[in-house]
């Protein structure tokens, strides 16, 4: 493969991952807390030599997170949380400690709040919050403290992460590589939820946008493809 080629692949894989990217933000236009992800392309100029012209390939160098807020719905369930500001709940998963927007909380059955996916909910300690089978009123402060029956059984752990050293597991779970801080002023909502941030009319206009290059990318593998096979015919028959 010639030069031409390589740069043609090169610029058909990175648009095929922001694809992907895409597809998967317009997949989580419903999914609670989720956060949309962009890609970033970088170019990559290498001198072939003092008489020939440089070559130019470009690559996903990767992919960033989108933490603006998404619109916060209110319900009736008292156990529903929203973040109206920064921060991440904290929960426990089978693998270890990780944040979410996600605040569609129950309780399991020894009376553990849990998430949807059964994961514990932490408090600021980092040790779980239970609440009596036999409470009737559950009611929560704007700091997250959490009340039944009038008696205080735990404070959600809202927590705060570098952005460039959170990994995104699942659909709306993130691993914190370079460890958390506690948000010493959350401001947490009882009795609503936090959707997506992704727009869908702006996903929408990207996807097409995205599909086009990719085809126009296509396109000229093809002409080189196609190029290079003319020449070797014509070289064959001499």
């Amino acid at each position: 493969m010639d030069n031409a080629g390589y740069i043609g692949l090169s610029r058909s894989a990175g648009l095929m991952r922001e694809l992907n990217a895409v597809a998967n933000n317009i997949a989580n236009l419903s999914t609670n807390g989720f956060r949309r992800e962009g890609s970033v392309f970088a170019e990559h100029v290498k001198a072939l030599g003092t008489s020939d012209p440089s070559i130019s390939m470009t690559s996903m160098s990767h992919r960033y997170l989108d933490m603006s807020a998404g619109d916060i719905v209110n319900t009736k369930n008292p156990l529903d949380f929203a973040i109206a500001d920064e921060g991440f709940f904290l929960i426990e998963t089978a693998g270890g400690e990780r944040l979410t927007r996600d605040g569609a909380f129950s309780q399991n059955a020894i009376g553990e709040i849990v998430t949807a996916n059964g994961d514990r909910v932490l408090n600021e300690s980092g040790g779980s919050i239970v609440i009596p089978p036999t409470a009737e009123s559950i009611t929560a402060t704007k700091d997250g403290t959490i009340f039944a029956d009038g008696q205080a059984v735990g404070r959600l752990g809202v927590v705060t992460a570098d952005q460039a050293f959170m990994v995104r597991e699942g659909k709306n779970a993130f691993r914190a590589e370079n460890g958390y801080e506690t948000v010493q002023e959350a401001q947490v909502l009882q009795h609503a939820l936090e959707g997506s941030n992704v727009s869908p009319v702006t996903e929408l206009a990207r996807l097409i946008e995205v599909q086009r290059m990719y085809e126009s990318s296509k396109q000229f593998s093809d002409g080189e493809s196609e190029r290079i096979r003319q020449t070797i015919r014509t070289l064959s028959q001499e």
